[in-house]
């Protein structure tokens, strides 16, 4: 009897792109499988794939996720060879990880990861970046910044005297350092 579904092979993407990446964004990402590779196997499952991404800031619909899975996802060491793998139970080695992961850093907008990183200051959205901003975020990060120095910084860098960082002049401030 014929099966009327099609046979799915995994191919391995091209690690091109992570090739191409700092050594500050492949260890990210190597930091990112590591943590979510829950039983130190080398292998991701479909779940844990997606907390990868995610930890990197990709919130990919579950389609496309799920396309990733169909297209590059091995089946585990323990199947039947002779026996289809649901994609369901295919997984991610490192390799494929930071394939994907490597496309989708490179092909990412640096100016919407600005607009991201400003929005992680300006929780409450009020379109500035405070002195309030920057001492909760100091103190997040376990780096408490002078007072002196986070009044100097709002007074340096807020261009038209509102008592804070737009968005537009912290991407132009951004921008310049790249």
């Amino acid at each position: 009897m014929a099966t009327s579904g099609r046979a799915i092979q995994y191919t391995i993407p091209s690690r091109e792109d992570f090739n191409k990446l700092a050594d500050e964004q492949k260890t990210r990402i190597n930091e990112a499988f590591d943590l979510f590779d829950s039983n130190k196997d080398g292998l991701l499952s479909y779940e844990e794939f997606r907390f990868v991404l995610r930890a990197l800031g990709f919130e990919l619909p579950k389609p496309q996720t799920y396309e990733l899975l169909v297209r590059h996802g091995q089946k585990p060491a323990n199947w039947s060879h002779d026996q289809e793998c649901a994609p369901v139970y295919r997984l991610f080695s490192l390799a494929t990880a930071q394939a994907i992961a490597g496309s989708l850093v490179r092909a990412r907008d640096p100016r919407e990861e600005l607009r991201r990183a400003f929005r992680l200051f300006d929780t409450d959205g009020k379109g500035l970046i405070t002195q309030d901003d920057l001492r909760r975020v100091s103190k997040q990060v376990g780096n408490n910044i002078p007072d002196a120095d986070i009044v100097a910084m709002i007074e340096e860098f807020d261009a038209s005297g509102k008592g804070g960082v737009d968005e537009d002049e912290f991407l132009r401030l951004m921008m310049s350092k790249k």
